[in-house]
């Protein structure tokens, strides 16, 4: 990982921010933990401090750790063996209902419309624009 995709910002109360990585919702540089142990502390302390209901999720993008609304999180992994049509790995999600919660969340943010389809190597679920 480059050095430069993490600064610093006072702030922010010294928290290490990314380049890299923004909030989808409101577009502003997320926080970045080096551990899963750091970024759990830092969702403990926001659960309690703020009666927040933060999880880590390690990033795909920058590979360190970031905090997520836990109702955001759906865990997927890359399929090994199915290409979406822009050449890339499809998302695989290990449940229908994972696969249904991230459909209904890009639908509400993106005004995409996706659908869910059981992968033709009975490895997870999908999703797809259709036809």
């Amino acid at each position: 990982m480059k050095r430069d995709s993490i600064r610093w910002n006072s702030s922010y109360n010294k928290r290490a921010k990314s380049n890299t990585c923004s909030s989808s919702r409101t577009g502003k540089p997320l926080s970045v933990y080096p551990s899963e142990s750091a970024a759990r502390k830092a969702a403990d302390y926001a659960n309690q401090e703020y009666d927040n209901n933060l999880v880590p999720y390690q990033c795909k993008t920058c590979k360190k750790w970031h905090l997520s609304p836990k109702d955001r999180q759906t865990p997927s992994k890359v399929c090994p063996k199915c290409i979406s049509r822009n050449g890339k790995r499809k998302a695989l999600y290990k449940s229908q209902n994972d696969a249904d919660n991230r459909a209904s969340i890009l639908a509400k943010e993106q005004g995409v419309d996706l659908l869910v389809y059981k992968c033709p190597h009975n490895r997870g679920w999908h999703l797809t624009k259709g036809q």
